[in-house]
């Protein structure tokens, strides 16, 4: 069962290098954290593209590391003089990179959803994760009852909070306005969910 992640991201600008086959691409970092990276780009990669990623800590050392793309941020042009935009980039553990390579069925799909403020995180948990479910906006189409990692980043207190989940229902892609898209989610252990969750409700 997984583990509950406490990351501290800080706030790092470091050079790096990527791409999905060389490492053709370079640029800066805005955060890292043991688990993730955010690079400050204009040219975003796919979401779930795989990345090989050269992170250098100082000048002359680097450590090479594997991760997917799992968020976009966008900034407007007038505001990109206060706020850049880029992608957020998880980083694979040795088993997962493993486990690909080997071509076995044990990695389990990751998604992840992002919450800037205790606010908004309250909201989400009053909607959805007091009932032990989620909502993950998503083309990918995964069968049902098939168990996926769900991990909620809490921005507001620099947490991470890791769950598992089986897919309760599909929405595939649609034609016309206000179309669903995604992976309805059922927390597989409602109560070590709540017990997880509810520490960081705190007051808005």
């Amino acid at each position: 069962m997984a583990d509950k992640r406490q990351q501290r991201r800080i706030k790092r600008r470091l050079m790096v290098k990527y791409g999905e086959r060389e490492l053709t691409q370079s640029g800066f970092t805005g955060d890292v954290s043991t688990t993730g990276l955010f690079i400050i780009s204009s040219s975003l990669p796919r979401l779930d593209t795989r990345l090989h990623i050269q992170l250098f800590v100082e000048p002359e050392r680097c450590v090479f590391f594997e991760g997917e793309v799992r968020r976009h941020k966008l900034v407007p042009a007038e505001l990109r003089t206060l706020e850049r935009g880029g992608f957020g980039v998880r980083l694979l553990s040795p088993r997962e990179v493993l486990t690909s390579a080997l071509d076995q069925e044990l990695r389990v799909p990751h998604f992840e959803l992002n919450y800037r403020t205790r606010a908004a995180f309250q909201q989400a948990y009053e909607r959805e994760f007091r009932m032990g479910a989620a909502f993950v906006s998503t083309t990918q189409q995964l069968p049902r009852d098939m168990h996926v990692v769900l991990s909620l980043v809490l921005e507001f207190s620099g947490q991470v909070v890791e769950l598992e989940a089986q897919v309760a229902q599909v929405f595939p892609p649609q034609e016309g306005p206000g179309a669903v898209v995604g992976l309805a989610l059922l927390f597989t252990d409602r109560a070590r969910a709540e017990t997880l969750l509810r520490p960081w409700l705190g007051q808005a």
